[in-house]
Order: structure tokens, then sequence, then C-alpha cells
């Protein structure tokens, strides 16, 4: 049997053990002229290596496109300006490499509209999901109406509402920028409640906690909603107006 055969043979049978990525890899090195020398453990060691960052790279990717975040590329390194917007970049830096199941600290994003709170926020759930953490990113009126369309005893509302409560890392976008109903309230206190002390909320919102007692409607629960919710660390950005300096520098991102 020729060695041709012999390979299209392995290539065939790692396929049948969903190792076709790896079967790629390993023949791509092997037929390599820099890899003539090596040895056959080398060549497998390393197409492991290169197979494993190639899988790590996809699910990233899918982990980054299932969270839907505003800005999918954001990202800490490319923040504009840092220092004349008051960000304290060691601050999100050390929240970026939390250990977020163990350490489930909650993150309030406090700053006026169009100073690139939003952004951040992405940045730090796009770290969360390079980090292998599940994300989910939504603006809270998307949520409460994402939850409204559905009853209470409706099998997808309380699959969507096992996913919110269970997700990694969840984001809470322009809080509480559009008031919400009492049934809001209510979804929005199974969401929190189920998740206090567990898993991680990032709020991004221009308004802070004594705002949200007043704005929720069921006064009574609001007290213990925005308790769980307003603990953990809070990053107060400054009011530099980045839409203002995008428009006359035209930079691509916020």
């Amino acid at each position: 049997m020729s060695l041709l055969s012999i390979d299209e043979t392995t290539r065939a049978q790692l396929r049948q053990l969903r190792l076709s990525t790896f079967a790629d890899v390993y023949f791509e090195l092997a037929a390599d002229e820099e890899m003539t020398n090596a040895l056959p453990e080398e060549i497998f060691l390393k197409a492991v290596a290169q197979a494993a960052e190639q899988r790590r790279q996809r699910n990233i990717a899918k982990a980054i496109t299932h969270a839907k975040f505003r800005y999918p590329d954001a990202t800490l390194a490319e923040l504009i300006n840092p220092q004349d917007r008051g960000i304290n970049l060691r601050q999100l830096k050390r929240l970026a490499a939390t250990n977020w199941r163990e350490n489930p600290t909650n993150v309030h994003v406090l700053a006026p509209t169009g100073t690139g709170k939003t952004y951040i926020a992405c940045a730090l759930g796009i770290a969360a999901c390079q980090a292998g953490y599940s994300v989910a990113y939504y603006r809270l009126d998307q949520l409460v109406d994402a939850l409204t369309v559905f009853l209470p005893a409706d099998k997808r509302y309380a699959d969507l509402m096992r996913r919110l409560q269970n997700i990694d890392v969840l984001i809470l976008d322009d809080f509480l920028t559009i008031g919400i109903d009492q049934r809001g309230q209510e979804d929005l206190t199974k969401i929190i409640f189920n998740r206090d002390g567990r898993l991680p909320t990032i709020v991004a919102s221009q308004t802070s906690a004594a705002y949200w007692l007043e704005a929720l409607p069921d006064r009574v629960g609001a007290d213990s909603l925005v308790s769980r919710l307003n603990t953990g660390q809070r990053i107060n950005l400054g009011d530099y107006d980045m839409r203002q300096h995008l428009a006359y520098t035209h930079t691509p991102n916020d």
C-alpha cells in the first residue's frame, strides 16, 4: 500500500472520529518541507497545538456572534484618549481578566450619553468570550420586549429565561434609559435574583441606582432588585463626548 493510500485511510478514520481539523493540520505539516527532519512525535504535537488553537478561535468567534454585541470588534487596546476621558485602564484590564465564575462581581459602567460606555461594556464582554465564557448583550428595553412576547407559562419564555439566568456574563445596556412596566420589572427581578452571587451582570447606564429606584414602577420590589444589582465595581467615565470627537476625526470606532 502506498504512503498516499495510507494517509487517506488515516485521514478518513480521523474524520470518523470528528478530528478532521487535526487531520488537515497534521497532513499539511507532514508535507511541509520545513518539517522534513522533524520526528513524527514533533509533527504530532505541533499539529495538536495548531488544531487546538484553531478550535479555540472558532469558539471565540461563535461566542461573539451569539452574544450579539453592538460593537463586535470592541477592544480595550483601541480605546481613544483614555486619560482625557477619565478612564482607568488598569481597572478595566483587571476586570477583563476576571475569572467571572469564581468572582461573579457585578459591574456598573456609569457615564453620560455619547461617552463610549457601550463600547467599553462590549470590550469587557468580548474579553470574556476570548477567555472562554458565554456572554449575552441586550439593551434593557430589547430584553424586556423579547420576554414580553411570551406568556410566563410558554416554554419559549422558560427557555429564554433559563439562558439569561445561566449565561456566564450578562450585559444590560441603556439601563432604564427607556422606562419599563410592571411585567418588565418582574422579569428583570427573576433574572437578577437568580444570578445574584452566582453570575455577574454588567450594566451600562447614564443614571445611578438612586434614579433606578425612582424609575421602577414597583417601589417595594425596586429596593431589593436595585440592592442586588448595585453591588460590585463601578466604572465612572468623564463627560468626554466621544460622538463629537468622532464626528470631527471620522474615526470608525466609538
